[in-house]
């Protein structure tokens, strides 16, 4: 072959690889900035999101505490009624402008279904209070407490995941304070307690 031709062929390939090599270097400095970006949104989306997750779960538990009194005697305008006294919490992720694509998308979607739960709660309410026996609306408000009570506990576990996921601390409160998740728990646990006895005192009557 002639040597010109040779030359020629090592110029083209040595160009060639040269593009692939500063192609190739391009593209790793690409994915370099895209990972800093992501590690960047993800720690915001998770500092702003857990706030945001933290301040609906202490919402749950003030609806878990309301049985439609207040001090003590019916909350109703004429004393005899049962009336809630606590509004239900809101949450609205899509509002939070991050970018949720950097989350897994289990943790993206059990996020993004919290005022889905939430809704289909207050959907099953309105049947309830529908059908309920007055003054005092015993199932609507155990249903009540205990559907949000346990909605606070779901919150709390993906406000967990979250932190978990973006390396923030789970921050336990030291033994024997008051825990919110805790009392969530005994307000499930009373409310069950009750409702149990409640059933068995009907089962005895009736016989």
């Amino acid at each position: 072959m002639d040597p010109g031709n040779i030359s020629a062929i090592i110029s083209a390939v040595a160009g060639q690889a040269g593009v692939g090599t500063g192609a190739f270097l391009t593209y790793l400095k690409e994915k370099r900035a895209e990972r800093i970006r992501d590690d960047r949104d993800g720690s915001y989306l998770a500092i702003l999101v857990v706030s945001h997750l933290d301040r609906f779960a202490n919402g749950c538990w003030h609806v878990a505490l309301d049985d439609g009194t207040s001090e003590g005697r019916p909350a109703g305008s004429d004393g005899v009624y049962h009336q809630t006294t606590v509004s239900p919490p809101e949450f609205n992720p899509l509002d939070i402008e991050v970018e949720w694509k950097v989350l897994p998308k289990d943790l993206m979607y059990d996020i993004l279904q919290i005022p889905d739960r939430q809704a289909h709660i207050e959907n099953q309410l309105g049947g309830v209070w529908e059908f309920d026996d007055p003054p005092d609306y015993c199932e609507f408000f155990w249903r009540r407490r205990r559907d949000y009570a346990d909605l606070g506990l779901q919150v709390s576990e993906i406000a967990k995941r979250l932190r978990k996921h973006s390396g923030m601390p789970i921050v336990e409160g030291p033994r024997g304070e008051w825990n919110r998740d805790t009392s969530l728990q005994e307000e499930i646990d009373k409310i069950d307690k009750k409702r149990a006895e409640w059933e068995k005192r009907q089962t005895i009557s009736l016989d």
